[in-house]
C-alpha cells in the first residue's frame, strides 16, 4: 500500500517540475524493490520494443484498442526503461488491491532494458519491431543489443517478430509462441540497383553466411532467405500488401489512409494491426477503422506554410539512419517537382555527450543526388559534418547551403528554398526549428513549446 501511494504523491509533486514520469517509480524501487511483481495486471499485457518505430506504433496499438471501447494503460509520456515503467504501473494501481485498472496495459519499453523490466512484470505479447544501428555512443552493434535484448524474454511470452528484418525475427526460429507480420507491397519495395551506405543484411545472422533476397523493402529489411542454413523470412499472419493511390492495403482487404505513406510507416502499421488482431482480439475490419486516416499527435510530422512554401517537419532520431532513410524516402515519393531538404544536426543526446558523428555514413543521402532536390540547407553545430558526408555521396556542392547559425537558416530558407520543403532532425533539435518557424509561417500551423 506504501508504495503505491508513496508512488502517487511523488508523482503529483513531481509532475510540477516536470520529473513526474520516472523519478517516482526509481525512488520508490530504492525503498521497495519488489514493488512492481505484486502488481496485479489484466490479462492482456502488451510490450513494444525495438530500434525503430516503438513510440509511433504504441500509439497506432492504443488507437485502436480505445477506438474499440477498451480502457487502455500506457506510458505514452515516453518513459520506456523500468523506472518510467513502474511509475505508470504503480500510479495506475489501487493502493488496497494493488489491481491496475485496465483492459490492457501497453508498454513501451527500450529494448536493453527488457531484461530488468520484464524480471517482474511478464507480459503476455511481446512486439518486436526491428533491429537496427541506433545510438552506437551508447548500444555499439545492433548485435550486441540482440543479445542483450535476448535476456529480456520471458518463456511463455507470445512474441510479434518482423518477419522481413533478419535479425529481429530469428527470436522466432525456437519459440512456437510466435506471430508475424510484413510489408510485402510491390509499391514499396526497393528499386534495383540502389546503393545503401551500408548492408547489415549481406550475411545469415544464424549462420553467417551469404543472405539472398527476393526484394528489399529498406536496407537488410525484405523477403529473405539463407541457401546454407534454410533460415528465410517466415510466412506472416498479416502484411501490406499494396499500397493504392496513397492508400495501404492490409490483407489484400482492409484499406487505409496513412499520414505518410513510406515503407518505415507501413512497417508499423502491420505491427500495430498485428497486435491487435492476434494479441488484443479485434476484428481485423475495427483494427483497420481506427487505423484510418490517423495522425500521430506527438509531432512526428508538422505541416507548415512558409512564405509560400509548403513544408514538411518529419521528426527523425539521431544516430539512427532509419527514420533519417524513410524521410528522405518520403521526400523524393513527393509529386512536387521542386524539393527543398532542411538537415540541422545541432546536439546529439540530452542524456549523454557525444561528438561521433559516424552514423552519418550509415544515411543513404546519396538519394539526394536526385534532380528533383533543388537545394539542401544544412545547419546546427553539426552542420559542416553533415555537409562533408553529403559531398562525398553525390551531392552536388552547388545544391548544398551550410549555415551552422540557426536564425540565419531560417533566413536562408526564406531567401533560397524551392518548391516543397522537408525539414528532418532529431526530438533533441525539433523545436530549434518549430519555434523560429512561428516567426515565419504563413498560417500558424507549426507546433512547438519552449524546450
Amino acid at each position: 500500500m506504501l508504495d503505491i501511494i508513496t508512488c502517487k504523491i511523488l508523482r503529483f509533486i513531481g509532475s510540477k517540475f516536470g520529473r513526474g514520469s520516472s523519478l517516482p517509480g526509481a525512488l520508490v524501487r530504492k525503498i521497495w524493490p519488489k514493488c512492481m511483481a505484486s502488481i496485479k495486471l489484466p490479462d492482456k499485457v502488451i510490450a513494444v520494443t525495438g530500434s525503430n518505430g516503438k513510440t509511433s506504433t504504441t500509439a497506432m496499438i492504443c488507437r485502436i484498442a480505445e477506438e474499440n471501447g477498451l480502457k487502455v494503460v500506457c506510458n505514452r509520456e515516453g518513459s520506456n526503461q523500468i523506472e518510467g515503467i513502474a511509475t505508470l504501473l504503480l500510479c495506475n494501481a489501487d493502493p488496497i488491491s494493488r489491481k491496475v485498472d485496465a483492459d490492457v496495459v501497453i508498454l513501451e519499453s527500450d529494448e536493453r532494458f527488457c531484461q530488468y523490466t520484464f524480471k517482474d512484470v511478464k507480459p503476455s505479447h511481446i512486439l518486436i519491431t526491428n533491429l537496427f544501428r541506433d545510438q552506437l555512443t551508447r548500444n555499439g552493434h545492433q548485435e550486441f543489443v540482440k543479445g542483450e535484448l535476448q535476456k529480456g524474454l520471458p518463456e511463455g511470452t507470445t512474441l510479434i517478430l518482423n518477419a522481413n528484418e533478419p535479425l529481429s525475427c530469428s527470436y522466432g526460429r525456437e519459440r512456437p509462441d510466435t506471430v508475424y507480420y510484413s510489408v510485402s507491397a510491390p509499391e514499396l519495395r526497393e528499386h534495383a540497383g540502389i546503393e545503401h551506405a551500408y548492408d547489415d543484411g549481406a550475411y545469415c545472422p544464424v549462420c553467417g553466411k551469404k543472405m539472398e533476397y527476393d526484394y528489399r523493402i529498406a536496407s537488410h529489411v525484405g523477403a529473405f532467405h539463407c541457401k546454407k542454413c534454410g533460415y528465410r523470412s517466415p510466412e506472416a499472419a498479416h502484411s501490406v500488401t499494396k499500397v493504392t493511390n496513397g492508400e495501404f492495403v492490409l490483407d489484400g482487404e482492409w484499406t487505409i489512409k496513412p499520414q505518410i505513406a513510406n515503407e518505415a510507416y507501413a512497417q508499423n502499421i502491420a505491427a500495430a494491426f498485428t497486435v491487435a488482431v492476434e494479441a488484443i482480439g479485434i476484428e481485423p475490419e475495427k483494427a483497420a477503422e481506427a487505423l484510418d486516416g490517423m495522425e500521430l499527435e506527438n509531432g512526428r510530422v508538422v505541416e507548415f506554410d512558409i512564405r509560400g512554401h509548403h513544408g514538411r517537419f518529419m521528426l527523425c532520431k539521431h544516430e539512427n539512419s532509419m527514420a533519417y532513410n524513410g524521410a528522405i524516402s518520403t521526400a523524393l515519393n513527393d509529386p512536387a517537382e521542386d524539393i527543398t531538404i532542411v538537415f540541422i544536426v545541432d546536439m546529439l543526446s540530452r542524456k549523454y555527450v557525444a561528438n561521433d558523428m559516424s552514423w552519418l555514413w550509415d544515411i543513404d543521402f546519396n538519394r539526394l543526388a536526385n534532380d528533383k532536390i533543388k537545394k539542401v540547407i544544412l545547419s546546427g553545430g553539426f552542420a559542416h559534418d553533415a555537409a562533408q558526408r553529403m559531398l562525398v555521396g553525390g551531392v552536388p556542392e552547388e545544391k548544398l547551403i551550410v549555415e551552422p547559425d540557426l536564425d540565419k537558416m531560417m533566413e536562408c530558407i526564406v531567401e533560397s528554398a524551392q518548391g516543397t520543403i522537408y525539414t528532418m532532425t532529431c526530438f533533441t533539435d525539433q523545436y530549434k526549428f518549430l519555434n523560429r518557424l512561428k516567426n515565419y509561417e504563413d498560417k500558424g500551423r507549426g507546433e512547438g513549446g519552449d524546450r
